[in-house]
């Protein structure tokens, strides 16, 4: 009897610190939400009035009217993260495979390395892409923005894609080297195939961390053409006011692409980060 009532206290207290941690995660998420719904009086009214009374769609209207900018700056969050995207996948899917299936000197120090990388803060290497990208004249261009990006999570989706590989058995490679298949050949008839939810879940996971990214794209891409979606909806603001009402809608049409891919391949980002967390 003691020991169902401790295991009956472990199991409260352990639902007890999940309801805390999911309350404290999604209480901004939703606070922003329903505050993109409020008339400017609910929000600034005081005491602070949490649901929106009445609700109203006005403030997405007025984005729909007034800043057709809104659109072009989700259109270029979309091309930067896809080409990024894209890049990393074919980059990172070769670099991971030969980190962790061919056998060669210092690839443990390789993928120490690129982890030292993957630490490194944004705001830290703004000063030499920014005078890097500037000799090359290619500052404001999707391209100094996807090269940045890329090259800041490129060391994050090897390490994915390479716990991933780890799992695939090496006597299908070796069958298919005594069938004479060259490496390259390996790669894309056998290792490519079985890690489709790997690469789909790495695929994701650099897409919202590209949509989302802002240094980067704020100084390689400070132009209005090129402004990205966080970069765009930062600069709302007045000189002599803070449109919350405003921004709160722009910033729920700027993530919901990315919550409506998220929520559409969830169980490929779910099933691809834990079949790489154990071998089989």
């Amino acid at each position: 009897m003691p020991e169902r009532r401790a295991s009956l206290r472990d199991r409260v207290a352990l639902w007890a610190i999940v309801a805390v941690t999911v309350t404290v995660s999604f209480f901004p998420v939703v606070w922003l939400a329903l505050t993109s719904f409020k008339p400017a009086a609910d929000i600034y009214a005081w005491p602070v009035v949490f649901w929106p009374s009445p609700f109203t769609l006005e403030n997405y209207l007025t984005i729909i009217r007034e800043s057709r900018e809104l659109l072009r700056y989700i259109a270029n969050s979309f091309i930067v993260a896809t080409a990024t995207t894209a890049l990393i996948l074919a980059a990172g899917g070769l670099a991971a495979y030969s980190l962790t299936r061919l056998a060669y000197r210092g690839r443990g120090v390789v993928l120490i390395a690129m982890l030292a990388v993957a630490m490194f803060p944004p705001i830290a290497l703004l000063p030499s892409l920014f005078d890097g990208f500037l000799r090359l004249g290619l500052l404001n261009t999707y391209t100094a923005i996807v090269l940045g990006h890329t090259g800041l999570y490129l060391p994050t989706a090897i390490w994915i894609l390479a716990s991933f590989y780890r799992t695939i058995p090496m006597e299908l490679e070796e069958a298919a080297r005594i069938d004479g298949a060259s490496t390259l050949r390996i790669f894309w008839s056998i290792i490519l195939p079985l890690s489709t939810p790997g690469l789909i879940a790495t695929g994701l996971i650099v897409f919202i961390m590209s949509w989302n990214e802002f240094p980067l794209a704020l100084v390689l891409g400070s132009s209005d053409a090129m402004r990205t979606a966080p970069v765009g909806i930062s600069l709302f603001p007045g000189e002599f006011s803070f449109p919350w009402d405003i921004i709160s809608a722009a910033t729920v049409l700027a993530v919901l692409p990315v919550v409506i891919l998220s929520a559409v391949f969830q169980h490929f980002i779910i099933g691809g980060l834990t079949a790489g967390a154990s071998k089989s």
